[in-house]
C-alpha cells in the first residue's frame, strides 16, 4: 500500500485552475479501486492519496497522469508500507506477511 503526499510547487491560483481536472482524475482512480482515499492537507500545501497495493511501476504510471503533475504545479512523494493491521472495514486492503518476511 502507498501513501502519496502531493506537494504544491506553484501558487494556489495555478493549482485551483486545475482542480476540476485533478478531482476528475482522483474520482476515476478511486472508482477503479486503485485509490482508497484522498484529500487536502491542512494547511493547504498539497494533498494525500492512499493507494492500494500494486507494483511501484504501475503506481508511477498512474501518478504521471495527474493533471497537477502534467502541468507542473505539484510533485508526488511516495511512501510504501505494509498495512498489516486494519480495521475490519479495510480488511480487503491488508497486506500479509509471507514466510520469508
Amino acid at each position: 500500500m502507498y501513501v502519496v503526499l502531493v506537494h504544491y510547487t506553484a501558487p494556489l491560483a495555478e493549482v485551483d485552475a486545475l482542480l476540476a481536472d485533478h478531482s476528475d482524475w482522483l474520482a476515476h482512480h478511486q472508482d477503479s479501486g486503485e485509490f482508497i482515499a484522498s484529500g487536502r492537507r491542512h494547511p493547504r500545501t498539497g494533498g494525500v492519496i492512499i493507494a492500494r497495493s500494486m507494483s511501484r511501476g504501475q503506481l508511477d504510471a498512474v501518478l504521471a497522469t495527474d493533471p497537477f503533475v502534467v502541468h507542473r504545479v505539484a510533485k508526488h512523494e511516495v511512501i510504501e508500507f505494509q498495512a498489516l493491521r486494519t480495521i475490519p472495514e479495510l480488511a480487503d486492503y491488508a497486506d500479509h506477511l509471507t514466510p520469508a518476511e
